[in-house]
Order: C-alpha cells, then sequence, then structure tokens
C-alpha cells in the first residue's frame, strides 16, 4: 500500500490538507513511526448535538497501545459501547475540540482493558478532529502508589503528632505540614514557605547552634541534623523541639539540593529532666544546693584554685537553738527560718558564692577568690545581717534569730575538701562555745 492510499477517508481531501505527494509521504512516515497512538476521526451530529465519532485514520501505534484490530469507517460507540456511554466527558471533548475549539488534553481509564489513556485532541477542520495518545497505566500506578504513600505518611506524621518539614535548598522554599505549625500555636495558612521564619521563631540564645547543626549536615561533616532546641510559641512560652532531619538529595557536584526533617515537641521531657536534675542539685526546702551538689560545686573550685592559683574560703553556719524554735513554735515555723536565712544569705552573698544546705539547720558557703580576712568579714556581714532579720507570724510577735559562723580558709595546694570542711567546722563549734551568735576563724 503506497502512502497515499493510506490517508484518511477521501472525504477528508487530503491532498488539500497536505499539499502534494511528496509532503503526504513524509507525514505517513513520521505517523507510522510515532511511538504515541494518532486518530484521525469525523464527529456524527445529531440534532445539533455531537453524539458519536468515526475512526477515519489509526497509524500503526494506536493498534499496538490499544490492541484493537481495524477500526476505519467504525464509530467509537460500537467499539468501546460501555466506555462511549461512561465517559461522557471525553465526548464533550471531542465535540469541543471537532467544533473548531482550541486544543484540550484527556485521561481516560478504559474499564474493558484495565488501562488508562492520555492524550491531546486538535482541530483540522470542523467537524473534523485528530487525537494523539500514550498509554500511561504505568505512570497511574507509580502515580497512585505515591499518592498512597504520602497519605500513608500524613496520616504516620499526624498520629505521632510529628511536624515535618522539606527544605528545597535551590528555591529556598520550605514546605512544612499543620502539625509543624500547630505545635508552635499558629495555624498551616499563617506559615511562610521560608527558612526565616523558622529562624524567627528559635529561640535566640539557641539559633547560632540550630543553623550550625544544619549546615554541617548541609555541607557534609556530619551525616545528619539532630539537636534539641528551644522555640518561641504564640503564646509567648517556650516549647522544646527536637529537630531531626537529613539531605535527601545532592546534584552531581554534591551539593545539597533537598533536605527533609521532623520536628517533635519534647517539652514535657525537657520540663521534667529540668525538675529531676533540680531535686538532685537543689534542697527542695531552702531552693538552695543540697548538700551532694555543693560538694561537688566546692571539689570543682578547689581543684580550679589549685591548678591555675587563688584564694578559696568556706563558712559553716548553723542557726542557735534552732531546737528551741521548733519546740516553741512548730516546724512550720521552723521551715520559715530555715527560708529567711537563705533569702538574707541571697541579699548579702555575691552571685558566685554558693550556698548549700548540709542538713537540719546546718549551712555551708563557698566563697570563691576570697582570702581568710575577707570572708572573716563577709561572714560577719551575714551574721549581722541574719540578726536584724524577723520572721513574721500571722499570730503573735515575729520570731528572731540568729547563726554561730565558721570560717577556714584554703592555706597550701596540699588542702583538701575535707580538710578545709573540718577547719571550718571547728571554728563553728568554737563560736557556739563561746557564747553563739558569733564568728570564728579557724587559725592559719
Amino acid at each position: 500500500m503506497d502512502a497515499e492510499s493510506r490517508l484518511p477517508h477521501p472525504e477528508v481531501d487530503p491532498a488539500a490538507a497536505i499539499g502534494n505527494t511528496a509532503m503526504a509521504q513524509l507525514s505517513m512516515g513520521v505517523l507510522d513511526n510515532m511511538l504515541s497512538g494518532v486518530a484521525y476521526c469525523r464527529i456524527d451530529f445529531q440534532g445539533g448535538s455531537a453524539v458519536d465519532f468515526v475512526y477515519l485514520y489509526t497509524n500503526p501505534a494506536f493498534h499496538r497501545l490499544t490492541g484493537l484490530g481495524p477500526v476505519i469507517g467504525k464509530c467509537f460507540s460500537e467499539i468501546l459501547p460501555q466506555l462511549h456511554e461512561a465517559e461522557s466527558g471525553f465526548m464533550g471533548i471531542c465535540a469541543r475540540v471537532g467544533r473548531g475549539g482550541s486544543p484540550e488534553t484527556y485521561e481516560i481509564f478504559v474499564k474493558e482493558w484495565g488501562q488508562w489513556f492520555s492524550g491531546v485532541a486538535y482541530c483540522l477542520k470542523p467537524g473534523l478532529f485528530v487525537t494523539i495518545f500514550d498509554l500511561t497505566t504505568a505512570h497511574k500506578e507509580v502515580e497512585t502508589a505515591l499518592q498512597e504513600s504520602n497519605t500513608q505518611l500524613r496520616f504516620v506524621l499526624e498520629g505521632s503528632e510529628l511536624g515535618f518539614w522539606d527544605w528545597n535548598l535551590a528555591t529556598g522554599k520550605v514546605e512544612r505540614n499543620a502539625q509543624w505549625a500547630a505545635i508552635l500555636g499558629y495555624t498551616y495558612e499563617e506559615m511562610q514557605q521560608t527558612t526565616q521564619q523558622w529562624s524567627d521563631f528559635v529561640h535566640p540564645e539557641d539559633r547560632d547552634d540550630a543553623w550550625a547543626s544544619i549546615f554541617d549536615a548541609v555541607e557534609g561533616r556530619r551525616p545528619a541534623h539532630k539537636l534539641e532546641y528551644r522555640m518561641l510559641h504564640k503564646d509567648g512560652s517556650v516549647r522544646w523541639i527536637l529537630d531531626q532531619a537529613k539531605v535527601m538529595e545532592r546534584d552531581a557536584q554534591g551539593r545539597a539540593v533537598r533536605m527533609c526533617g521532623t520536628h517533635t515537641d519534647v517539652t514535657e521531657r525537657k520540663l521534667l529532666e529540668q525538675e529531676l536534675w533540680r531535686q538532685a542539685r537543689v534542697d527542695y526546702l531552702t531552693g538552695v544546693s543540697n548538700r551532694r551538689h555543693f560538694m561537688e560545686r566546692a571539689e570543682q573550685e578547689l581543684h580550679r584554685c589549685v591548678r591555675y592559683g587563688g584564694q578559696l574560703s568556706i563558712l559553716m553556719l548553723d542557726i542557735d537553738h534552732f531546737k528551741l524554735i521548733n519546740d516553741r513554735y512548730g516546724h512550720k515555723v521552723g521551715d520559715l527560718v530555715l527560708k529567711a536565712l537563705t533569702q538574707v544569705c541571697a541579699a548579702s552573698l555575691r552571685d558566685v558564692d554558693v550556698v548549700g544546705r548540709m542538713g537540719g539547720e546546718e549551712f555551708a558557703v563557698l566563697l570563691p577568690e576570697t582570702d581568710r580576712s575577707v570572708a572573716v568579714s563577709a561572714a560577719e556581714r551575714l551574721r549581722v545581717a541574719i540578726d536584724q532579720t524577723k520572721v513574721p507570724l500571722a499570730d503573735g510577735l515575729p520570731v528572731k534569730f540568729s547563726v554561730s559562723i565558721g570560717v577556714a580558709a584554703m592555706q597550701s595546694a596540699d588542702d583538701n575538701l575535707d580538710v578545709l570542711l573540718n577547719r571550718a567546722d571547728a571554728a563553728l563549734y568554737e563560736a557556739k562555745g563561746s557564747g553563739r551568735n558569733r564568728v570564728c576563724a579557724a587559725s592559719g
């Protein structure tokens, strides 16, 4: 069969449409070798409405993709009656294009074949149209699987209350899910697709560390970004966030292109950790260091003095006749006296000084960079301030109390903490034995 005999139906006037035999041969050669299916059709109108179309020409790929035999001269409704009835949208596209309308794309599923097709329809002249299409079942299956995967991921993220972020480093655009916004008290609509908004939300004291961790992963210095830091909630509070991310795509030069990560609100756990940390180090009643934490701090300071040189002194305090206060006023008032003592210490001592409750009514004070004479002066000021303190009571006169204080100073690099505490303790007992409400310093 030559090129001209395989052209569309004679009523189409192919010679006029194509121009000459050489062009016809070229056109048919292109059509025969196209991987996409091509069909040339005539619209059938009844009462001014398009009801069907007739195939005038089909290329080899048409038959390979559809599995159909010869269809020239047959109607669409004859070949695929169920699809003709079900796909009114497809017929509408063919009708609009066949009337001289603009090209339109379509996507249809042929149930009988279990296949998806997508294509575009063009009008060559009123009443006639050509459609070029491809089999897209495999693409559709991948698309469906991807949609299912995305749906599953969305369910996982929503169920686990994870905030998700996806950063395109080339464009700077950051996609986030609604949970990312909700963690910080915002709606999804209030989110901007920028790294700047995230940076603004990060606590100023944590911002540099957060960026450094991210860029370590972006620039390949570490395999992933993982950091806990604070972010600012819309209501002004602070949330602790566990941020975990990896670079998911790099270009040919190894530069990061895409980075994805999650946000987990770990505020409750962080607050619990902080409370446990506080309980392990702080006396529950007075708020000063407990014995264990005071000893740790004192050891650290002593080692620093030995290594770098410097002065160090320790005060030992004991509330005079504290048992009588408890017996006369009760333990609640006794607790108020203990709290009042630590409040006076906080007001009278330096920020670098460390106060610790050693047990009962006995306290110790660590004085870094302080020699014996300065420590004695500090102790005397503290004693006077405590002596002038009054603890108000709901009923009756306020309670007054006093303390005895022992002072010991570091004398050589061979001194250890036990030696200093023993000296201060001995000086304390000297103060108590010589009348109480006074300061005594260990010799040396």
